[in-house]
């Protein structure tokens, strides 16, 4: 009797969170420094604290996942901005940018970059075919404004897609002459060719990555887009914090790579505010207009839901 009542005592004093089911929430999860935030917050219980279950969803390629989004089958996707998200919007999907997460900034380090081969004489407008790069995207606006600088017409290049693991490799035996990586494969290919143009430089401030919603934490439950992004905000405030033993255990854990690698790479800026630049997506989607990328420009009403920000803030 004695042993039940203890027990039953116990039972009692079990906090609500862990008393009531936690609310599943899939995101979409690629292993990268810009989803720091959301792996810092996940490994220090923000989330679970916030009654969510956070399923993160490996890689997928960056039109998968929009489309994921726009079916529900996933709710928070975040990262790199792309001509798809904003176009999808502009055909009515039922998806809204919330939350910024990382800028280029130019008063800090170099996230994004092109590297040249170490034999290439990169004086004035170098001869160059291949470029290791990304067809859509953000990515590949920012190697068009980087390649701009000197004089080369990105469009005239043979783009090519290769896995950050063999870029260094790829430029050692000459089949790119030019890869655009960001971090942190950017500080293992620089160990052996020398960075030659500077995302931030070309782009100021440019708006990197953005957390979007699906319809349901957007508009049918926004509830739970409340309790993710106040558990996002607290990992952010930590990832603030910068290269901290923690952080950077947690963020080696969940990229895979060497501590070191990440203690050494470049951490990419996210304003605590988490607000967007509009007036860089909109340049952005300026450029994607002229590439062919998007048929129809979308407004920042349209796109942006600053309502979650709003009260996190407090």
């Amino acid at each position: 009797m004695l042993v039940a009542a203890c027990s039953g005592e116990r039972a009692n004093e079990t906090s609500p969170e862990a008393s009531t089911a936690l609310a599943k929430i899939r995101v979409r999860m690629s292993p990268h420094l810009s989803w720091a935030p959301v792996f810092i917050a996940l490994e220090e219980g923000d989330f679970q604290r916030e009654g969510l279950d956070v399923e993160l969803v490996p890689t997928m390629r960056s039109e998968e996942s929009l489309v994921a989004l726009v079916t529900g089958d996933l709710d928070v996707r975040p990262g790199p901005l792309s001509s798809g998200l904003l176009s999808a919007i502009a055909q009515g999907a039922p998806i809204r940018v919330v939350a910024g997460m990382g800028i280029l900034d130019p008063a800090g380090c170099t996230y994004y970059g092109i590297v040249a081969r170490r034999d290439l004489d990169t004086a004035g407008t170098p001869a160059v075919h291949r470029i290791r790069a990304s067809e859509d995207g953000a990515s590949r606006y920012v190697v068009d404004r980087m390649l701009a600088q000197r004089g080369l017409p990105l469009p005239a290049l043979e783009t090519i897609r290769l896995p950050d693991a063999v870029a260094a490799g790829s430029l050692g035996n000459g089949a790119v002459d030019l890869a655009a990586i960001s971090e942190p494969a950017l500080r293992r290919v620089t160990r052996e060719h020398p960075l030659w143009l500077a995302g931030e430089r070309a782009v100021p401030n440019f708006q990197w990555a953005v957390i979007a919603y699906s319809e349901r934490l957007w508009k049918t439950q926004p509830d739970l887009g409340h309790r993710f992004m106040r558990a996002y905000r607290r990992g952010l405030a930590r990832y603030a914090e910068g290269k901290t033993a923690r952080n950077v255990d947690i963020v080696a854990r969940a990229t895979g790579e060497d501590p070191a690698i990440i203690r050494d790479a470049c951490w990419l800026t996210m304003p605590p505010h988490a607000r967007i630049t509009w007036p860089t997506i909109d340049a952005f989607q300026l450029w994607a207009n002229t590439q062919g990328l998007m048929e129809r420009r979308v407004t920042e009403a349209q796109v942006w839901d600053s309502t979650f920000v709003h009260a996190s803030d407090r």
